[in-house]
Parts: structure tokens; C-alpha cells; sequence
């Protein structure tokens, strides 16, 4: 079995993207883990490893097909700080802001996902998803950071979404396995998809 998750990727040309990476650079102690700007659209999964590449044509496909003739860049908005305590570590959050396009890609990515799964898996949903700016063992250490969290994360911002990816956890890391679909902006108003195939 293969334990995979589908995550939206972010330009990390942005100011937000920048922002986070030099908090989680300053703060973070598993910065070093996965230091590119993502987040799960879902709690991970597992499928069978002859499945994986089945799974990966048909997300293309899905994606293509709901992002076609698109012309803006999907971005992902967030409100504010939260703290998830999960597994004695306390994770320091920002809140995401579906829109209802993001929703509904997430519904096809999780529709998609199930039905590749063994009929025997159970499969547990997070009752939320976020984006980690940092993993703390203990509220001391996040308490240190709280002030300055909520001094550079204080109001509604966006990042925008560079593509859509399939990672898998090998020997304890999460390695990309497939660009899904990846968006290019040449400029404000126009997107272009890029189709990367198997």
C-alpha cells in the first residue's frame, strides 16, 4: 500500500508565500521537513501501488476538464491564526477560505480518491484543513511565537495556486509523484494550464 495526499502547491513569489517562509524559516523546527510552500486538500490515504498510476490519469483528466477555458489563477484564501493539537505537538495555523471552485475541485479530488481505495480501507477525514506555519512540542514554545504570529497574520490574505500535486510518503518523507495540473500566470489576467503527462 502507498500513502498518498493531493495539495495544492503556491507561487512562492508571492508576498504571503514569502512572508510564511521566513516565519517558518525564523520559527519552525521541521522548516527543513518540507520547506516549499503546500497544503493537503485531504488527510492522506492509502491506495495500492498498481493503482497509483490509474489514479493519477484520472485526476488529470477531472482537472483538466474543470479548469478548462479558466482565466485567472486560482488562489486560496486565509483568515487568521488557529492552533491544532495533534499527537502532543501543537501546530500553528492559517485558516483557509474555500471558495466555491476550490470546494468543489477538493469534492472531485476526494470523489476520485475514494473510489480507488480497497473496499476494506477505512479512510478517516480531517474535520479541518490548514496550512502549517509551524510545529511546536510544547505551548511554551508556541506561546513564544504567538506575538509575532499574530503581528505578520492579522488580515484576510491570498496565495496563489502554482499547481495541484499527488506526493507519496517514502521512508518517512513526502516526495511529489505527479503535477496533476500546474497554472502559469504570464501576466494578471491570463492562465494558461500546462499538461504534464505520465
Amino acid at each position: 500500500m502507498a500513502k498518498l495526499f493531493v495539495g495544492f502547491n503556491f507561487s512562492s513569489e508571492s508576498i504571503l508565500s514569502r512572508k510564511i517562509t521566513g516565519f517558518r524559516q525564523r520559527f519552525d523546527p521541521k522548516f527543513n521537513q518540507y520547506s516549499f510552500p503546500h497544503m493537503a486538500m485531504h488527510a492522506p490515504f492509502d491506495v495500492e501501488e498498481r493503482l497509483i498510476e490509474n489514479l493519477v490519469e484520472t485526476l488529470k483528466e477531472e482537472l483538466e476538464t474543470f479548469y478548462y477555458g479558466n482565466d485567472e489563477t486560482p488562489k486560496l484564501g486565509f483568515t487568521g491564526l488557529g492552533v491544532h493539537n495533534h499527537k502532543k505537538k501543537n501546530i500553528l495555523y492559517l485558516n483557509p477560505l474555500f471558495d466555491t471552485n476550490l470546494e468543489y475541485c477538493s469534492e472531485i479530488v476526494m470523489d476520485i480518491s475514494k473510489d480507488h481505495f480497497s473496499p476494506q480501507y477505512k479512510y478517516k477525514q480531517n474535520t479541518k484543513q490548514f496550512l502549517p506555519l509551524g510545529y511546536f512540542n510544547n505551548e511554551s514554545e508556541l506561546n513564544i511565537v504567538m506575538d509575532q504570529a499574530r503581528m505578520e497574520f492579522t488580515n484576510f490574505s491570498e496565495l496563489p495556486i502554482s499547481n495541484i500535486s499527488l506526493y507519496q510518503k517514502k521512508f518517512g518523507i513526502w516526495t511529489r509523484v505527479e503535477k496533476l495540473i500546474a497554472f502559469e500566470q504570464t501576466d494578471s489576467r491570463f492562465l494558461q494550464l500546462n499538461h504534464i503527462s505520465v
